[in-house]
């Protein structure tokens, strides 16, 4: 494994971005996290080190973020985020998530930040905690035939 990058940048998501993040896998009970295949047309971006690497993640917002059944609210902009699972666990959780929050606050263009963390997920809980979110309840729906509760979280600017 490459070492974590000094200063990290994001940029639009690339074909063979999406091909690398297809094959990320998480141990369980993360495995419900695992992303399949993403479209780069769809509003995704890369979060690499820069002077072009390596890929450590990725994050969207707005409908490709929200989960089934959670409505649209014009004072909050979706997002959501993506950590290769190889820095899963390893403390860069805080300077991912930043560099995330900063590319986003120009798209949420006065708005809030909202985020779903599935419920038993205390270690990303926390971090969303960390980043400045509150939780602000809770949402159901079904997701590959199976219930699924998350913890909604708001952060304003």
């Amino acid at each position: 494994m490459t070492d974590w990058p000094e200063k990290l940048v994001i940029r639009p998501l690339t074909g063979a971005d999406c091909d690398e993040i297809a094959d990320w896998r998480y141990e369980e009970p993360w495995h419900v996290y695992n992303p399949g295949l993403l479209d780069s047309d769809d509003g995704y971006f890369a979060v690499l080190g820069e002077d072009g690497g390596p890929l450590v993640g990725y994050c969207c917002s707005g409908i490709e973020a929200r989960v089934p059944g959670l409505p649209e609210d014009p004072n909050l902009l979706d997002i959501g985020v993506g950590l290769d699972p190889r820095w899963v666990g390893r403390g860069h959780g805080p300077t991912f998530g930043s560099t995330v929050l900063a590319f986003l606050r120009e798209q949420a263009a006065g708005r809030g930040l909202r985020a779903v963390v599935q419920s038993w997920n205390e270690r990303s809980l926390r971090l969303t905690a960390r980043l400045g979110f509150t939780p602000s309840g809770t949402h159901t729906c079904i997701q590959n035939g199976r219930e699924v509760e998350y913890t909604v979280v708001t952060r304003a600017f």
